[in-house]
């Protein structure tokens, strides 16, 4: 069930051991197969390498290095074997090493990389060369594994159920992996072929290398893997995996201002079954997620909304399929399920939408086609006063394509649906539905040299006149613009508008191009299953890469870029521009280094949001440069540190700011990182707000001088005591303050002078702010039987908001903080997999 290429090089001075293969001998042809055989009797995952199978399986050799030099002899050699019977695969790695006592063995939790030697091998059960898994072990036996989408793109939340073991021994170091058919995903045929590739890490000398020859100046993964044949009669797998869980825990009592807390008891039932050969079904229950760590604390003073990660593993979990790649992400948010409540009227009000059940069906088939059909529901939410927070909503998406070509072409589309049971507290706000349908393709061409990317989609968002007005004056829209496009209409009940893309790029060498051209007309809202912020917009981007493929006497890596894109409305109105000049690069002693130059709005941009529904307003250039140095990621300290600074708006606004910290690891079972930033801001044209009669000719748009200081410290900890039990830590506090001045409202927005914009408004500034957060969280896992976990997690959060205390007084501040009311939430969770 995996794809090999295989390569028989010449062997390197350093690997001359017992068992390695011998230098004088004739190099053969390099070849991207290989064949497994059907093992008799299963082997022992011990390890050892010593069973018969082994005698018998024949040899993958011929690695070749590709970090830091590509298409390079490796140090050490190394080669791998491969079996199967009816249920599992088996493959054996040998990992050669003159010095085996200089192997690095850390320990840590499952799915942490850690500075050690690692041997990976990489399963293209489909053969698509598109997706496909990764399965990856230390020394230590620290297992780390990964799904595969696009080619490319690499899903940490997947967490498969196999077995390996490891030993190191007098000429190096072995792997032996057993993976069940079950946890792979494959069509029904007789005779299989697998896209296959294993890869070793080798950490004293910070080198990769890999079988076969794998190329990082091409933009692919799965294309650049080999072929494992030989796989026959094994069948279709039994799949069938249930997971109950049962979760409680005491939380505090939102709904009082003194401290209390009160007990919760739940518990649910994650699925996933194989319908025959082609579909899986993945459902979930009565999710909980408590394990999963919080978002980082931010103050948003921008007219957008700030996008945040998933982080839940259900949502996670197989997300490529859904993905499209390119700009059109954005459509499907899964962020957006279990939101916080959209009508949170107070402190005392729910944080979160539960959700009640969800459901992913995914197949594929011979011909290259895949489908995908994700249906979610979530409660309806009442708030503390039993006014509704949130109604009850399901959430529909269905993804299809068909890949062509071996994987080198591909066609699809893309539904989500959205719809709200809304009553009388929600319909005059909340849109009552949300239907988008985004076409999408790709296809390579010039001997797979370049890419053509594009998609297509429409949109379509319904609900009452006063929500429909609410939406057309929100921030991703802002139809009351006097000098808008779009005519804003206070009647409408239904909005909608397209989108198109259309982009070229260049897959591999030193140098690569890339250049898209986007459309996006006013009236596109797709932000109610979707992250969709830049409409009324065209663009047209270009970047220029270079990349240094083969060490020199300076630098071991190196990489720089040139990109500059610009906007304009889909009235002609010239919206942005932006360019940008990165360089990195990583010395022979493993330090690395990054210079970034920004130069935005230097040909009389507008703004076209700056005034949240006002005039578009002529922007001054900006400017910026950051500087970033990492220290070598091999000793037990790792430093960095980063500093960064700006002007704009003709020198009234500026910033400059720094980060430093380092990861350590003081024995082989702990490790820690700790992260401090510090930035200082001014800002002459931060909006405060509009005055007057909305849609009229006397309404005040005002801005202010905000002066800022932002202080945040992020701290990580790991104890690892076995590879199935660990603790985990985090924490970060955050401090922001800001003071205001020279309050100001436009006068002539779009004037070529920039103190002609604007006029005084008021003589007495708005009040500042003091803002302060603190999450934490601490995490036990106990991984008590295969895929079986066992979670006790602690999290307590701090808030406290001072208005009229601008001023940034770091003991002060942090001591307000931790003087704040704590809540504290305890959670214990216990899953039980079972595969009957």
């Amino acid at each position: 069930m995996v794809a090999c290429a295989t390569f028989i090089g010449a062997t390197s001075a350093g690997a001359q051991s017992a068992g390695a293969p011998s230098a004088g001998t004739a190099v053969p042809v390099p070849t991207t197969t290989a064949r497994a055989i059907r093992a008799e009797r299963a082997p022992d995952i011990d390890g050892r390498g010593d069973d018969a199978v082994w005698t018998r399986a024949p040899f993958m050799r011929g690695f070749r290095q590709f970090d830091p030099g590509e298409d390079l002899p490796p140090t050490f050699e190394t080669e791998a074997q491969a079996a199967y019977d009816d249920r599992y695969l088996y493959v054996l790695v040998r990992a050669f090493d003159p010095h085996p006592d200089s192997i690095n063995t850390l320990l840590s939790r499952r799915d942490v990389k850690t500075a050690s030697d690692q041997l990976k091998i990489i399963i293209d059960a489909y053969k698509d060369r598109r997706s496909g898994v990764e399965l990856a072990v230390n020394p230590a036996g620290v297992k780390r594994d990964y799904s595969i989408y696009s080619d490319v793109v690499e899903d940490p939340t997947w967490d498969g159920v196999w077995d390996v073991a490891t030993r190191i021994d007098s000429v190096g170091w072995v792997a032996e992996f057993r993976v069940p058919f079950s946890q792979l995903r494959f069509t029904a045929r007789d005779v299989h072929e697998f896209g296959f590739g294993v890869w070793r890490d080798v950490a004293r000398l910070n080198e990769r290398s890999a079988w076969p020859a794998y190329r990082q100046s091409r933009r692919t993964l799965m294309t650049q893997m080999g072929t494992l044949g030989g796989i026959e009669g094994i069948g279709t797998p039994r799949r069938l995996e249930l997971m109950p869980y049962s979760v409680t825990r005491s939380v505090p009592n939102p709904a009082t201002r003194v401290p209390g807390q009160h007990g919760e008891l739940a518990g649910g039932l994650d699925l996933k079954a194989g319908l025959g050969s082609h579909f899986t079904v993945d459902a979930t229950i009565n999710p909980d997620f408590g394990q999963v760590e919080a978002d980082p604390a931010v103050l948003n003073l921008s007219a957008f909304e700030i996008r945040f990660d998933e982080r839940r593993p259900f949502f996670q979990e197989g997300a490529g399929l859904y993905k499209c790649g390119g700009s059109c992400e954005g459509v499907f948010y899964t962020r957006r399920i279990g939101r916080t409540p959209q009508l949170r009227r107070s402190g005392g009000d729910p944080l979160f939408t539960n959700i009640t059940a969800a459901a992913k069906l995914t197949g594929r088939f011979d011909n290259g086609i895949a489908v995908g059909l994700v249906n979610a529901s979530t409660e309806h939410v009442r708030g503390a006063g039993g006014v509704t927070a949130e109604p009850g909503t399901n959430y529909l998406v269905l993804r299809a394509l068909r890949e062509m070509r071996g994987g080198r072409s591909q066609v699809g589309m893309l539904l989500t649906d959205v719809r709200r049971s809304l009553d009388d507290d929600t319909d005059p706000f909340l849109r009552r539905s949300a239907s988008t349908l985004l076409l999408q393709g790709f296809h390579r061409f010039a001997r797979d040299r370049w890419e053509l990317v594009a998609y297509t989609g429409l949109n379509d968002v319904r609900g009452s006149a006063n929500a429909i007005a609410l939406t057309q004056r929100n921030s991703v829209h802002f139809f009351q613009r006097p000098d808008h496009e779009m005519r804003y209409d206070s009647t409408r009940t239904s909005l909608g508008g397209a989108v198109t893309s259309v982009g070229v790029r260049q897959i591999g060498g030193r140098f690569r191009y890339d250049g898209v051209a986007r459309y996006a007309t006013a009236g596109v809202e797709m932000n109610d299953l979707g992250f969709v912020n830049l409409v009324n917009d065209v663009q047209m981007k270009h970047q220029v890469e270079h990349r240094l493929l083969r060490p020199n006497r300076v630098f071991r890596q190196a990489f720089s870029l040139v990109s500059s894109d610009m906007h304009w409305t889909t009235g002609g109105l010239f919206s942005g521009q932006n360019l940008v000049v990165h360089s990195s690069a990583n010395l022979l002693n493993n330090w690395g280094g990054a210079l970034t130059g920004t130069i935005s709005d230097a040909g009389s941009a507008h703004c076209v949001s700056c005034a949240r529904g006002g005039p578009a307003v002529r922007q001054s250039a900006k400017y910026g440069i950051r500087f970033d140095v990492s220290g070598d990621p091999r000793p037990t300290v790792v430093p960095r540190a980063a500093y960064r600074m700006g002007t704009s708006d003709e020198g009234r606004s500026w910033y400059r700011g720094a980060d430093a910290g380092t990861e350590f690891r003081v024995a082989s079972r702990f490790s820690a990182s700790m992260m401090v930033g510090y930035d200082e801001v001014t800002n002459d044209q931060q909006w405060i707000g509009n005055y007057g009669a909305l849609l009229s000719d006397t309404t005040h748009y005002t801005f202010a001088r905000l002066h800022q200081h932002i202080f945040a410290l992020t701290a990580r900890a790991n104890w690892t005591a076995t590879r199935t039990l660990s603790l985990q830590l985090y924490a970060q506090p955050f401090v922001t303050t800001g003071q205001y001045s020279a309050w100001r409202e436009l006068d002539a927005p779009r004037a070529a002078e920039y103190d002609a914009r604007y006029a005084p408004w008021r003589s007495t500034p708005p009040s500042g702010f003091n803002v302060k957060q603190f999450n934490s969280n601490a995490v036990v896992r106990w991984e008590y039987r295969p895929a079986s976990t066992l979670f006790v997690v602690w999290q307590q959060g701090r808030a406290q908001e001072l208005g009229g205390r601008g001023t940034f007084v770091p003991g002060r501040d942090v001591r307000d903080l931790f003087g704040a009311r704590p809540l504290n939430t305890l959670l214990l969770k216990l899953s039980y997999w079972y595969n009957p």
